[in-house]
């Protein structure tokens, strides 16, 4: 009896969650919308500045942010053959995400060493794709790994959401609200303290901290490459990427 109840409890809880999700996934593809309309989308058709591998990462991270709008909503919908068809089908998107994250760095960094030296394009590495192909990975492979257990399952993807809010909302509030650099830092913060405050209301609530402590770590992660960029450390790591990868 009591188990049944408790049962009955995580999955109210779970579909609570989705339902969050469908509407954080739909506020995601509107505030990228947003925030690439001044710096991409504006540019059509010529799209001066930008090369194919540009446009071919905003097209996979579109489709992946659809993914990730339908999934929850099967779920809500009881679409549970839908979801799982859309889940396998993310095993074929998820490597060419991987692959656009590569091409885009790759191609600032071949831009960046041509016009501020090598120095400053092995320390821009840092904050292009490189490290998220590494972020996104450890959380897609993880909800993969808990595809079962759905409360890590959700909260998982849901980092993945929080993960790629970055790029987008960071150039709406610098291209659209006008605010200064100092913004976005201040905006993966705020990103953190949201996800803080998730976990330690999750640890208040008896559930584990484990999916919530594996995003804050990664946001720990890049809090210490970005001011480390021009370290020796760094700096090593990103020219062996450079002369054997790009």
């Amino acid at each position: 009896m009591i188990s049944s109840e408790l049962s009955q409890d995580n999955s109210k809880n779970n579909r609570g969650i989705t339902t969050r999700l469908i509407y954080f996934f739909i506020f995601l593809l509107f505030i990228s919308f947003a925030g690439f309309y001044k710096t991409y989308l504006i540019k059509f058709p010529n799209f001066d500045g930008f090369t194919w591998a540009h446009h071919f990462h905003g097209a996979v991270m579109l489709t992946w942010i659809f993914i990730l709008i339908a999934q929850p909503i099967f779920i809500r919908t009881n679409r549970i053959k839908w979801h799982r068809f859309v889940g396998k089908a993310s095993y074929f998107v998820f490597p060419l995400l991987l692959l656009s994250f590569f091409l885009v760095a790759r191609e600032g960094y071949l831009r960046n060493i041509k016009t501020i030296g090598e120095t400053e394009a092995l320390a821009s590495m840092g904050f292009s794709g490189i490290p998220d192909m590494f972020y996104i990975s450890i959380l897609y492979g993880l909800g993969i790994y808990y595809k079962k257990k759905t409360s890590y399952h959700l909260r998982f993807f849901a980092c993945i959401g929080l993960l790629i809010l970055g790029p987008g909302l960071g150039r709406f509030l610098l291209a659209v609200c006008g605010l200064p650099f100092g913004a976005i830092p201040a905006m993966i913060g705020v990103i953190a303290l949201f996800t803080l405050g998730w976990m330690i209301f999750d640890i208040r609530q008896k559930r584990s901290a484990f999916p919530l402590g594996v995003f804050i770590a990664i946001i720990a992660i890049s809090f210490l490459i970005g001011p480390n960029s021009h370290s020796a450390w760094w700096q090593s790591f990103a020219k062996w990427i450079a002369s054997h990868l790009f």
